[in-house]
């Protein structure tokens, strides 16, 4: 029963951080930012999801990424592009790229994975307050033309996002373990909603100022010291830290 107190109070502090960081973010902006790094997530020697898992998530993360760095372009926005092709590169290193950028966000495209193959939806995730903003409209946007679970918008403290000074954001487009998602995200129809909906969050916030860094925002990862969390926590060194806020994620990546 404390374990549940515990969790549900971590959740609530969590819902009100993002509704503040959402409010605060509401003040009108001439194009608050020019540029968008888009950085498709794993790549190379590193195919992303789990093992056993069918569809390679490098795969259809590059080809959503290069859509959207399409549509930007077109909408007038500068982009950068951390792999515009199937190569490794450091988590560091995407960091290092977006860091030496100014007037810009930084975009993380991602697709989901679990040992459930019922586990489904798409979900967003930032590392602080002005990434929430962000995070926000981006996740409203996909859920309001996809068909599917809506997982919310999430703390996580990934290394790209905890090590970005940009407002910083990782979309999880679905599940490719899910039989249903993955035959989905193999479509060139899917990807490109997918795209596009990323593409509408993006300019859409460009229009509103982010809010100032909260200095004492900190995510709301757990942090029990047992072995399974170790084993989670583990995973960042393979560029696909566990997400923070519910038990059910966890259990979906530890079976």
């Amino acid at each position: 029963m404390h374990g549940i107190f515990i969790l549900f109070r971590q959740t609530l502090v969590t819902a009100v951080a993002f509704t503040f960081a959402v409010t605060a973010g509401q003040v009108r902006a001439e194009n608050s930012f020019s540029t968008v790094v888009i950085d498709p997530g794993h790549g190379g020697s590193d195919p992303g999801g789990i093992p056993g898992q069918i569809v390679p998530e490098k795969t259809v993360a590059l080809d959503t990424a290069l859509r959207l760095q399409k549509l930007l372009q077109r909408a007038g926005l500068r982009t950068v592009i951390t792999r515009s092709t199937d190569i490794f590169v450091p988590l560091s290193v995407r960091s290092a790229i977006a860091d030496a950028e100014r007037d810009a966000i930084f975009v993380s495209i991602h697709y989901n994975a679990s040992p459930r193959s019922s586990a489904h939806g798409i979900e967003t995730y930032s590392e602080n307050n002005r990434g929430a903003v962000l995070a926000a409209r981006i996740q409203q946007e996909i859920i309001d033309r996809v068909s599917t679970e809506n997982r919310g918008i999430r703390s996580a403290d990934y290394y790209v996002l905890r090590k970005c000074r940009l407002p910083a954001v990782l979309v999880e487009c679905g599940f490719l373990t899910n039989p249903r998602e993955a035959q989905v995200a193999l479509t060139t129809a899917y990807r490109e909603q997918i795209a596009e909906q990323i593409a509408a969050g993006i300019i859409e916030q460009r229009q509103f100022a982010f809010p100032p860094l909260a200095p004492t925002h900190r995510s709301g990862r757990l942090v029990h010291k047992n072995k399974k969390h170790r084993k989670i926590v583990d995973l960042e060194r393979f560029g696909h830290p566990p997400p923070t806020i519910r038990i059910v994620r966890i259990a979906e990546h530890q079976g």
